[in-house]
């Protein structure tokens, strides 16, 4: 299982850059358009809004990769030591409840979106293969958490070496 995160997360961190990248490249030419030539790309802001959603669901799977994600930290304090590895695997267990909830919502929208044929308007690319991310996002939290359930040192390791 580590092997498969290791090789998503490689994914994930080239998607999450391309995307940043290209939004930053995107807005930088429509201002200096709309500055030199007075006229902006009419699909720019729109793209750029995409792949800042694309790049911030990225984001946030990195994070959670890292186990730097919100989570109660009540526990760390009430339950000592030994209990640390029991709080660590029941929160796994419930975020990936969550996670697991959540993707199939996330599926039921975009097959939706698909089966409705839903364009963007001024990119006119199918809204699906833009909302794909979302369930995405959650089924490679999940995974994480699958993982840092049962491997909860890992993700104690991971908290002390990324201050989480």
């Amino acid at each position: 299982m580590q092997k498969l995160i290791n090789i998503l997360s490689r994914f994930e961190k080239i998607i999450a850059s391309i995307s940043m990248a290209l939004m930053t490249i995107l807005v930088i030419c429509d201002v200096i358009s709309r500055e030199v030539f007075n006229t902006g790309i009419p699909w720019a802001q729109k793209s750029a809004v995409y792949l800042m959603i694309w790049g911030g669901f990225v984001g946030a799977i990195l994070v959670a990769e890292k186990a730097s994600h919100l989570r109660p930290e009540v526990g760390d304090k009430l339950w000592g030591e030994k209990g640390k590895l029991i709080f660590v695997r029941i929160q796994n267990f419930v975020m990936f409840l969550f996670c697991a909830m959540f993707v199939y919502y996330a599926y039921s929208y975009v097959k939706e979106s698909f089966s409705f044929g839903d364009k963007s308007v001024v990119l006119q690319v199918p809204l699906w293969t833009l909302q794909i991310i979302i369930p995405y996002t959650f089924f490679s939290m999940g995974l994480r958490n699958v993982f840092f359930f049962f491997n909860p040192n890992e993700q104690l390791k991971l908290k002390k070496e990324f201050g989480a």
